[in-house]
């Protein structure tokens, strides 16, 4: 520890900066503890999330599979491409207690049966099936997405806060308590020597003799 100045105004700063080390650390706290509960909501809407796109994943290839039997595989990879669009993606930004997270936002994928590009007489009903699911798959998958990256922004912000909160628990509140105590020591020490020595003056003056005038 270096050597701190030993004096009432140190003292009261030190007090004041352990108040205020402490109120820091219980605020932290509260909003890591916030942020807590919201990395346990959003993992939550994740793993539900993820549990429906793999649902979605598995009948989307059941449909493809029934598809390229009945059709051929042909006239599915045709329609395939025909679909190709791309799919237009609005980034914006949100607080969640404070912490500023990416939000990604997107119109809607499925499209009616005329609006995917691919000919109406040359496709049965069993492609359409087969692009409903995957455009379905497809919005889950752009919204887990989403999703997972508030979850990791949040993540993220919680271990920044768990660091500020233990440096203050477990170095700076200790070392200011400790300087604190060194202060108040030498201040004290410096009292009793006071105290020592006036005690000693007063009794040297009492045993002094006294001048007698005629």
């Amino acid at each position: 520890m270096d050597q701190v100045s030993a004096t009432r105004t140190e003292l009261l700063n030190r007090r004041a900066q352990i108040e205020l080390a402490v109120q820091g650390k219980d605020l932290l706290t509260e909003k890591r503890d916030q942020l807590l509960d919201e990395f346990r909501r959003v993992a939550n809407v994740v793993m539900g999330g993820t549990d429906a796109l793999e649902r979605s994943a598995t009948e989307g290839r059941r449909l493809l599979a029934i598809a390229e039997a009945s059709d051929g595989p042909e006239a599915v990879l045709s329609a395939a491409v025909a679909t190709r669009s791309e799919i237009p993606l609005r980034a914006s930004a949100t607080s969640i207690m404070g912490v500023r997270v990416a939000r990604i936002d997107h119109e809607p994928v499925g499209r009616p049966r005329t609006g995917r590009g691919y000919g109406l007489t040359g496709t049965g009903p069993r492609i359409d099936a087969v692009a409903e699911a995957y455009e379905a798959q497809l919005d889950l998958i752009l919204e887990v997405a989403s999703t997972e990256i508030r979850l990791r922004r949040i993540a993220d912000e919680i271990g920044k806060t768990t660091r500020r909160v233990n440096a203050l628990e477990f170095a700076v509140i200790p070392l200011l308590i400790a300087e604190r105590k060194q202060i108040q020591s030498v201040l004290e020490e410096r009292e009793r020597q006071d105290h020592f020595r006036l005690k000693r003056v007063k009794q040297h003056k009492a045993r002094a003799p006294r001048m007698v005038h005629s």
